[in-house]
């Protein structure tokens, strides 16, 4: 059956969310009954308080409905609606994450993930199930209840749909490599609606290597992945420092020499963070340190490279006691929120941090500031950040071959994020400035794009995100999905014959 609902206005959408939880909750009662299938499919016909309303506004991108999905059944009917029925092409939303918005595409039937939030746990074989719609705040509090982990995102709001089809990096991934060198199987919707599992070794291998890199809705939809897990330890060691910004340049040079030169590449995990908000009115320098490993061992390597240091720091936590933390408790000290935004993202793999990358960032973030004071009207979010991420350890050594993700080797030891949050259009001309400044800067970064921070301007962007793996990819578009179905921005093409 498919019922479609229209919202009017404000008051319809209310009354409207309403009558659909009644309605889902009829369905998961009456399962015996066939009545879970049900398709609630949800037009919003103006601009008033909406289900998207939370995404970022300065992309204007409008489906012409909406579906929430709920299973499997549910998944087909709506790929056979839209592409039979009402000839429209999908969009895939799990958590709406898209910096540039392409989980949300115009002129498409948008299916929405976020409901499917299984996650069954294989104590035995150490695997977990985990469907699309799971956050990794979930995912994470599902697994620590066993003392098992495992790669993933470092944004407890960020579902498993976008992320492990990406890359998926954070401080396990010094250990155990990036989320999808993780995925043992991956089941997938393809564009002739068939449900199918890939694996690397029945008839979708070739499916299962593209996926992990290049999944984001260019072969089909990913329902849910099997994952390998791990023993985690019960406490980390896990502590941060206040740098000076000043000083970025001698401490940059200093991190990124202790870095290369350190026998625990695969123990030691370093994160660098600059950021300036409305309330702080000073750009503050974050070390962030994660060791795996003995805690006392994490201490002394922590302390040691305080010492290499020259500039003031100032150690966030003093006590022993209080720098021992769950995994679980890192995961959710990083905010948990999904509140509407103007934001813009840019992202790029680096070598090193060199004085040329701390010398472009120092002039990024010097013009933060000025920004904030130069607002048509203050903006009590307005946040601006530059973080580096160290992608070192076993996950930028493993082979580039191994998947269609490229980023590894040298060339991609560190990641560079700039990102820019405000609320009022306003202010939007005088927060261009800085996304200039920008990108006029980023190829001192480098040319390797992560794919979950996807740049919509970036020119050549199947180089940046595929290398040489490209013409491959292509020609498993091909195979699977030869009418080019699943198209949007910068999805991977079908191969010119």
């Amino acid at each position: 059956m498919i019922e479609v609902i229209e919202l009017n206005n404000e008051k319809d959408n209310k009354n409207i969310n309403n009558e659909i939880i009644k309605h889902d909750n009829y369905n998961n009662n009456n399962n015996n009954n066939n009545n879970n299938n049900n398709l609630i499919i949800i037009n919003e016909n103006n601009n008033s308080i909406s289900y998207y309303n939370f995404l970022n506004p300065l992309f204007k991108n409008k489906p012409i409905c909406y579906i929430k999905i709920e299973n499997s059944n549910q998944l087909k009917d709506s790929l056979n609606y839209a592409k039979n029925i009402i000839k429209k092409r999908v969009s895939i939303r799990s958590g709406g994450h898209s910096c540039c918005n392409f989980s949300i595409l115009n002129d498409t039937v948008n299916l929405d993930m976020s409901g499917l939030k299984e996650c069954k746990i294989d104590l035995i074989n150490k695997t977990a199930i985990v469907q699309c719609g799971v956050t990794f705040l979930e995912y994470y509090k599902e697994t620590s209840k066993y003392l098992l982990g495992g790669p993933g995102g470092s944004c407890p709001s960020v579902c498993m749909g976008g992320l492990a089809l990406g890359g998926g990096s954070n401080p396990l991934s010094i250990k155990h490599g990036y989320l999808l060198d993780n995925i043992l199987e991956i089941t997938i919707l393809l564009e002739n609606g068939k449900l199918v599992k890939s694996n690397p070794t029945n008839q979708y291998s070739d499916l299962f290597w593209a996926l992990r890199g290049a999944g984001h809705c260019s072969y089909g939809i990913a329902l849910d992945f099997k994952i390998q897990l791990y023993d985690i330890q019960p406490h980390y060691y896990h502590n941060s420092a206040e740098l000076s910004f000043d000083s970025i340049i001698e401490s940059n040079e200093i991190i990124d020499e202790y870095m290369k030169t350190t026998k625990l590449k695969n123990n030691v995990y370093i994160g660098l963070d600059y950021r300036i908000t409305i309330k702080s009115k000073r750009i503050i320098n974050t070390l962030i340190f994660f060791f795996i490993g003995d805690l006392e061992e994490g201490e002394n390597e922590f302390k040691k490279l305080l010492q290499l240091l020259k500039s003031p720091v100032k150690v966030v936590e003093i006590s022993f006691e209080k720098v021992k933390k769950t995994f679980l408790e890192i995961v959710e000290r990083v905010p948990y929120s999904n509140k509407t935004r103007r934001s813009f993202t840019k992202c790029r793999f680096s070598k090193d941090l060199s004085n040329q990358k701390s010398m472009a960032l120092k002039e990024i973030m010097e013009m933060a500031p000025i920004i904030i004071n130069n607002m048509k009207e203050p903006d009590a979010i307005a946040n601006f950040s530059s973080t580096i991420y160290y992608h070192g350890g076993i996950q930028n050594q493993l082979s580039k071959d191994n998947c269609s993700f490229i980023h590894r080797g040298d060339d991609c030891t560190w990641s560079y994020t700039f990102i820019c949050l405000y609320t009022k259009e306003i202010n939007d001309e005088i927060f261009k400035e800085w996304k200039l400044k920008i990108n006029s800067s980023l190829n001192i970064f480098g040319n390797q794009i992560y794919q979950n921070y996807p740049d919509d301007e970036c020119s050549n962007w199947q180089f940046a995100y595929y290398g040489n793996h490209y013409q491959k990819l292509q020609q498993i578009k091909q195979k699977y999905d030869p009418n080019n179905y699943f198209k949007y921005q910068q999805s991977i093409e079908l191969p010119l014959y």
